[in-house]
């Protein structure tokens, strides 16, 4: 009876953490959603101002052809193109993060929809009742004890399968950053081609191209950087003292927001900054990947000796 305990017990806590952590994802994706769409609308009416401030230069006036007669139009023209450019680049990448958000939002709810997610506090409810009972009966030290591993061991089985979650994600925010960082190193060899070396409409054009592939790419690293943040949370809502990741050594991902890296499309050192701090980016994750290794290692230590406990009290 003591064992079949112990194992339902298991399965509902592993069952009510797992439910518990698709809802802190949901009401934080939920939430990330809310704020995106509001600088997603925002940012859209600040383009579509900026595109009226074009239009109207470009429109016939006495005080239009003042600035033409006297250099200034071609000069403040391109101002007004820069400005909607940067406020351009800006709106589709909150587009694009809008979309991922709405899709995480429709995949979380589904999933908290899950059928063994629904009777799930009712069923831990009854268990706590049963439970209680066996205990008043069958009360001793070895019970005692052999509750506290079980009790421990779940905990470590969930730090573990979070880790492995981090890694996995961490994994693929190195690949998504790696091949921006890749296809920027092409945009800066021919930057630097085109600008000091006098490379001409072809090198140009191949410029802007790598340079347009690392726009996407960069919001690829972006989503996969968001992702792993959310992975990492978890494994610090489940992990103990012993456990804990130093919050102190993250990396702040709020602060990775790659601004204006594609709106002077003229400055060589724009690439070059943009590869550093993506180079930043990229040393912080494989940091935090070691980070991760080392706590899985503690965690299988931890619950192999969890099992040796549990083998001398029954053995003994």
């Amino acid at each position: 009876m003591r064992t079949d305990i112990q194992e339902r017990q298991m399965e509902l806590t592993m069952l009510r953490n797992e439910r518990n952590r698709v809802k802190r994802r949901l009401d934080g994706a939920e939430a990330q959603y809310k704020e995106a769409a509001q600088l997603r609308d925002r940012l859209h009416r600040q383009l579509s101002k900026e595109q009226q401030d074009v239009v109207k230069l470009g429109k016939f006036s006495f005080a239009n052809k003042i600035k033409e007669w006297t250099g200034k139009w071609d000069e403040q023209m391109e101002k007004e193109i820069n400005e909607v450019a940067e406020v351009e680049l800006k709106y589709n990448e909150a587009e694009k993060t809008v979309t991922d958000l709405e899709a995480e939002v429709r995949r979380l709810r589904a999933e908290m929809n899950r059928e063994d997610f629904h009777y799930i506090d009712e069923d831990w409810a009854d268990f706590l009742k049963e439970k209680e009972t066996w205990i008043r009966q069958n009360d001793s030290v070895a019970n005692g004890t052999l509750q506290r591993i079980a009790d421990d061991r779940v905990r470590v089985r969930s730090l573990m399968r979070e880790i492995d979650e981090a890694y996995e994600a961490g994994d693929k925010a190195i690949r998504t950053l790696d091949a921006a960082l890749d296809k920027l190193g092409n945009a800066e060899g021919l930057s630097m081609w085109d600008t000091f070396l006098g490379g001409g409409l072809i090198v140009s054009a191949m410029k802007y191209s790598e340079m347009n592939s690392s726009d996407d790419l960069v919001h690829r690293a972006q989503r996969a950087l968001r992702h792993y943040e959310t992975e990492l949370m978890d494994v610090q809502n489940v992990a103990s003292d012993s456990f804990k990741v130093n919050q102190n050594d993250f990396f702040t991902f709020t602060d990775i927001f790659f601004d204006n890296i594609f709106s002077d499309w003229a400055v060589h050192s724009r690439i070059t900054d943009a590869k550093g701090k993506l180079n930043v980016v990229l040393q912080d994750v494989r940091r935090v990947q070691d980070q991760l290794r080392r706590k899985r290692d503690e965690a299988m230590e931890e619950l192999n000796r969890l099992d040796q406990q549990e083998k001398d009290i029954i053995v003994s």
